[in-house]
């Protein structure tokens, strides 16, 4: 910069003679430090904007869980004898739960869904859904497809919760575990399993349940939806704290 500004003032210099060298020192020392001040002083391109993160914690910091941030609930599929169901069927609240298997929000939230279930074993029934994102945890749809299969053999929930378990997260969970955790929870048939995981079988079904997320208002992972007897519906986007979620419950109550 300052090497164009020299070049300038030479030219400047050359065409109006010995007058230019009778500026005082002062504008000279002034200008300089000026241009100080606009190098160092942030004339440079804006920040970049940072996007949001897919995958949500449960606060405003994080990305989810605000209520600035949490739109409608958005028209979902409704909920049927297929659907996986923890809890009683005629239970008066409904955790519709959208879930990414290597989601670290999600393996940090599935206990505190696990504590509601227990709690209210009768009045809460919880309804997962698959939401895997794979531009970021490519692996998850696979894990998701396996839960499916170990389905088959009547051990989802298991397998679900071993999953988040031993996972670290983040597409950390080496898939030829897939056959070792459906062992280690009690599935029967492991070439049945297998003979299922690699067929593709459930993709279309994972897809759908993914398609469904982004239709009911997931723009994230974990992304929940408690629902009321009378028809209401609380959206929880992200990982939020077991007090939240209780409290929601106790009010839908």
């Amino acid at each position: 910069m300052s090497d164009t500004s020299s070049s300038t003032n030479e030219t400047k210099s050359s065409s109006t003679g010995t007058s230019t060298m009778s500026v005082p020192a002062a504008i000279v020392v002034a200008g300089g430090l000026i241009a100080a001040a606009v190098y160092f002083g942030g004339a440079s391109a804006p920040a970049p904007v940072v996007p949001a993160v897919p995958d949500q914690a449960g606060s405003a910091a994080a990305g989810g869980g605000s209520a600035a941030q949490e739109e409608a609930v958005g028209e979902y599929r409704p909920i049927t004898e297929g659907d996986h169901i923890r809890g009683a069927a005629d239970a008066k609240v409904t955790i519709l739960e959208y879930s990414d298997l290597e989601c670290p929000f999600c393996k940090q939230f599935h206990p505190v869904l696990q504590q509601a279930a227990e709690e209210y074993p009768d009045d809460v029934k919880w309804v997962y859904r698959h939401f895997p994102l794979a531009q970021l945890h490519p692996k998850a749809p696979h894990e998701a497809e396996a839960a499916e299969c170990a389905g088959e053999q009547g051990k989802f929930w298991e397998f679900i919760d071993r999953v988040f378990a031993v996972t670290p997260g983040n597409n950390g969970l080496d898939p030829a575990q897939l056959p070792v955790i459906a062992k280690d929870i009690g599935v029967a048939n492991i070439p049945q399993f297998e003979t299922c995981l690699t067929s593709g079988k459930y993709a279309n079904a994972v897809q759908a349940d993914a398609a469904d997320a982004t239709a009911a208002g997931g723009r994230g992972t974990p992304y929940t939806i408690l629902l009321g007897a009378d028809g209401q519906k609380v959206p929880l986007p992200g990982a939020v704290p077991y007090e939240q979620v209780k409290a929601q419950i106790e009010q839908l109550l």
